[in-house]
């Protein structure tokens, strides 16, 4: 990449999907820290970690939405943003929900699991009202919310929901209700799924951190302690007085599979709780289609084939028939990359395998369901957190 020109840009002008020409540093304590490195594609977590720094001024490559042979721009001229169209720039999807109704969920489950992970046995979740109302009156605006939206919700809008902590509960619990709705389940059963599918990991604090932040595979030592957290989840909600039986079990047996080589009992099919069946695919879809720090996210399509894989061994035939009712795979604003090593956005996708790209640097469109395009394929997806 050094033979391409490099541009100074303010930050509240950098897209998402461009790529950084120069690392970017701050001084922290008197040292300087690396906050993004160089030739990294600004995705919505590095946008959010420049902002979160305050950063001013980064450096991009000229030759993104434009001409390959792009001379470097100076310095003093930043009046002009790139030629990009507002309708086809990446990282532009809506977000799943609102960012208020986002916020509050977030909020109300941090606190929710602060109090579950206190260690002092006279904590009783029942004579903590404030932290219970404000976790179910955010449920309360959530469900609906979701409601409203589920016809267009897909894995990459969810992904535009910040990247704080809890954002995996959310999402599984926003994939859930989804998937619920499909099922024929009513509010408040939707509600009660909702929580369940929030408080699906709440064990999981409990578990060494050498263990769940482990990059290899688990030794069988390890794994057996990685199998009790759904466990302990479910008995430190039932010893501080915070939900019901089906809460508990939902949690219990969510990694449970339907041909009986699930944990911790080996239940099969009809004695796994519908909620922990509809957790176990939205919780595995979402943790596959997501960034960690030992692997990529996977593409989308290829995540609901994996996903599809495992019916009637790990999943039930109607529960990952009814997830898929929403998903769209590259919706209209993803930053993609494809095979041949272009860039482009998705500016149509109602064939929701193969899309039809804008190349960025040509403004060609591409559309991979044409016969003469079969050989391409979509490999990256740059706006995915």
């Amino acid at each position: 990449m050094a033979d391409r020109a490099k541009i100074r840009m303010r930050l509240d002008d950098v897209y998402i999907g461009m790529t950084l020409a120069e690392a970017v540093y701050i001084t922290l304590g008197g040292n300087n820290m690396m906050v993004a490195r160089k030739d990294a594609i600004v995705d919505a977590v590095t946008m959010s970690q420049l902002k979160k720094f305050e950063v001013a001024w980064v450096y991009t490559y000229a030759t993104y939405g434009s001409s390959a042979s792009a001379a470097p721009v100076p310095d003093e001229d930043l009046n002009e943003k790139p030629t990009v169209k507002p309708w086809t720039t990446p990282g532009m999807i809506k977000p799943a929900l609102e960012k208020d109704v986002c916020t509050a969920a977030l909020d109300s489950i941090r606190d929710l699991f602060t109090a579950l992970q206190s260690t002092g046995e006279d904590v009783n979740l029942k004579t903590t009202y404030s932290t219970v109302s404000n976790f179910n009156q955010a449920l309360y605006r959530l469900v609906p919310e979701v409601l409203r939206h589920s016809s267009d919700l897909h894995i990459q809008n969810l992904k535009v929901i910040e990247d704080l902590p809890y954002h995996h509960s959310l999402s599984v619990a926003i994939l859930s209700i989804a998937t619920g709705r499909v099922l024929g389940f009513d509010v408040a059963r939707l509600l009660k799924l909702a929580r369940c599918a929030i408080l699906h990991d709440v064990g999981k604090p409990y578990v060494p951190l050498s263990i769940t932040g482990k990059k290899g595979k688990l030794s069988p030592e390890e794994y057996a302690i990685m199998k009790e957290h759904p466990v302990i989840g479910a008995l430190n909600l039932k010893r501080k007085g915070f939900g019901d039986l089906e809460l508990w079990n939902g949690i219990m047996f969510h990694h449970e599979k339907v041909d009986g080589s699930g944990y911790p009992k080996g239940l099969t099919d009809k004695e796994i709780p519908i909620f922990s069946k509809i957790i176990a695919v939205a919780d595995t879809y979402e943790a596959i289609t997501s960034h960690r720090p030992y692997r990529p996210p996977m593409n989308p399509a290829d995540a609901f084939d994996l996903v599809s894989s495992e019916v009637g061994k790990s999943f039930d035939f109607d529960i990952v028939e009814a997830f898929s009712k929403h998903l769209t795979f590259y919706p209209v604003g993803s930053a993609v990359g494809l095979s041949d090593g272009r860039v482009g956005v998705v500016v149509n996708c109602d064939n929701v395998r193969r899309p039809t790209i804008e190349i960025l640097s040509t403004d060609e469109m591409v559309d991979l369901a044409d016969i003469k395009n079969l050989s391409l394929a979509i490999t990256d997806i740059i706006s995915a957190s």
